[in-house]
């Protein structure tokens, strides 16, 4: 008998609550962010999409700018940072960062018609049409956010 999993990469839960802690700073300096490619291939552990037939992709800093800017990864309150689950049935776990509550929360995303594909899609999209030459930095978020507050 095979068995197939789907295991979420680890995250860093205090490099994820820095982002979200200074979410306005880096809203404000999202071009600043995109432009420049140290800041925009800042990796956070925890940002990525992932499931069962489709394999795991982390995202960076200006990946998810990107998804939140174009795509339903920010809706009303919630910024979706990562989703994993299966195409097949539709089963997923998402976390988002609230801003009504300033709390990071999780569940199962439904939009109505699509569950684990209503988040997924768009990722995967943007991830196969974007460069593949993107190089990880060797910034961090605190390193970061320093910078933008200077």
């Amino acid at each position: 008998m095979i068995k197939i999993t789907a295991v979420a990469p680890a995250a860093d839960q205090g490099a994820i609550s820095h982002l979200f802690n200074n979410l306005d700073l880096i809203i404000a300096n999202k071009n600043k962010i995109l432009s420049h490619e140290s800041y925009r291939n800042i990796n956070i552990p925890g940002i990525f999409v992932g499931g069962l037939y489709i394999g795991m992709y982390e995202m960076s800093l200006g990946d998810i700018l990107y998804l939140w800017d174009k795509t339903q990864w920010h809706e009303d309150s919630r910024y979706y940072y990562n989703i994993i689950g299966t195409p097949l049935s539709g089963m997923n776990t998402a976390y988002w960062y609230d801003i009504k509550s300033k709390q990071i929360e999780s569940g199962t995303y439904y939009d109505g018609r699509l569950h684990f594909m209503g988040l997924a899609k768009p990722a995967l999209s943007y991830m196969s049409k974007r460069s593949s030459s993107n190089v990880k930095s060797r910034l961090s978020i605190f390193d970061l956010v320093n910078q933008l507050q200077r």
